[in-house]
């Protein structure tokens, strides 16, 4: 029932001595080499892993064949030896290393297959090879399955490597206790191998997921954003127009049907903006219109001004000074400013100013006191200005709103294009 240190010494550890000896000649650097290559390849799949366990469970079959097949002692006659039928110890070969090509789909049951091979190995004299077949399926359950499982099967596979080892190993206890432990620490660092993988993969997963969470969010901010600054301008000049014709149908019919004519141009603008809108949405390929910038700011008066705002817009800066983004924001926030004062203060005057000093460009809205009041006043919870401080705030500039100390309102942006 024995087996003695010498038993390791010839027949264990015959392969491994020679695998080392043609690694230090240089044969196995190629090797090495591409199988690291392939393995961090971005190509690497499903079918690529499968075919590399397929070749190592074939690697260890022909190794177990080889060691059953010894018999009669040739590495070490006074040592205890296989010398059971030829057929057994094909399927015992068979056993411990097939399961290698199956422990992606079924680790559990590859580790089990494995072990119980393995351990019938050991105790008839196979050889005492360090349960590398073992320890690779112990990788994958501490890859892939519960913590609970993964923990059991490590206590099982370190118990049963310990008692089939005590029963079949010969030698003092110091010897038979070093050979355990050397069983124990392949064992013990495939699982805890797999462990870590395990852990860095879960973590990877959860920052993915964060990120998704992220783009997710930063997309919805900026849906919102745009359908905000599409649609609640035109809205604001509608309903300004609608309460006016509403008020002077009756005694001023030309000055009604004025209104309807802007609430039916700006309610085409509007709708032509939304399909825009919603296109790009739904498809990658939408047609893009072109982005607003400076040079569409007196369309964007003219529309104030049909609602009833007396605009000065006063542009001291040259568009072709700034990029298509910054004139957006600088559009966006002189269109906030103009929606504002059509919705807020009714008829009055207002004032656009946009200057640039030191590499900072300035965007200034400010109205009057209003003559009189709007037609219908808005109702609260907007968030123009707080999408506004949004987009300001990707370039490190500030925005201030606040009353003027003479009446009306003033909206002020600063952008720090020079370091754009």
């Amino acid at each position: 029932m024995g087996a003695s240190r010498g038993r390791v010494s010839t027949q264990g550890m015959t392969c491994w001595g020679l695998m080392s000896t043609a690694v230090g000649r240089g044969y196995g650097q190629p090797v090495t080499s591409a199988l690291r290559r392939m393995v961090r390849s971005p190509r690497t799949d499903d079918a690529v892993l499968r075919a590399v366990d397929a070749v190592a469970a074939a690697v260890f079959i022909g190794f177990y064949v080889f060691f059953a097949g010894l018999g009669s002692g040739e590495l070490a006659p006074s040592q205890p030896y296989y010398s059971g039928p030829t057929w057994l110890g094909w399927l015992i070969a068979v056993g411990v290393g097939a399961p290698i090509a199956v422990r992606r789909r079924w680790p559990e049951a590859a580790w089990a297959v494995s072990s119980t091979a393995l351990v019938v190995a050991t105790a008839l004299h196979v050889t005492l090879e360090p349960w590398l077949p073992a320890a690779i399926t112990l990788y994958t359950v501490a890859l892939r399955s519960s913590w609970r499982r993964a923990v059991t099967v490590l206590a099982v596979t370190l118990l049963a490597a310990a008692v089939t080892l005590a029963l079949t190993a010969t030698g003092s206890a110091a010897e038979i206790s070093g050979l355990i432990v050397y069983v124990w620490m392949i064992s013990g660092s495939a699982w805890v191998g797999g462990v870590i993988v395990r852990e860095r993969r879960a973590g990877a997963a959860e920052r993915r997921r964060r990120d998704a969470e992220q783009a997710l969010s930063e997309e919805r901010l900026q849906i919102a954003r745009e359908l905000h600054d599409v649609v609640a301008h035109s809205m604001s000049l509608i309903a300004v127009q609608a309460g006016v014709a509403n008020h002077v149908v009756a005694q001023r019919p030309e000055a009604a049907q004025d209104a309807l004519r802007v609430i039916e141009a700006t309610s085409r603008n509007a709708l032509t903006d939304i399909r825009r809108l919603l296109g790009v949405l739904r498809t990658p390929d939408a047609e893009f219109a072109p982005t607003p910038g400076l040079d569409a700011l007196p369309a964007l008066v003219d529309r104030a001004v049909a609602g009833g705002v007396g605009v000065d817009l006063r542009v001291a800066v040259d568009s072709r000074s700034y990029s298509d983004a910054v004139q957006l924001v600088a559009y966006r926030i002189v269109q906030e400013g103009l929606t504002n004062v059509v919705k807020h203060a009714g008829p009055t005057d207002c004032r656009v100013e946009l200057s640039e000093r030191n590499g900072v460009l300035e965007v200034c809205v400010e109205n009057e006191r209003a003559s009189a009041p709007a037609p219908r006043p808005a109702p609260p919870g907007g968030h123009g200005l707080v999408g506004l401080r949004e987009r300001v705030g990707l370039f490190g500039g500030e925005l201030v709103a606040a009353p003027r100390p003479s009446g009306g309102f003033r909206l002020v942006a600063t952008l720090p294009v020079g370091s754009e």
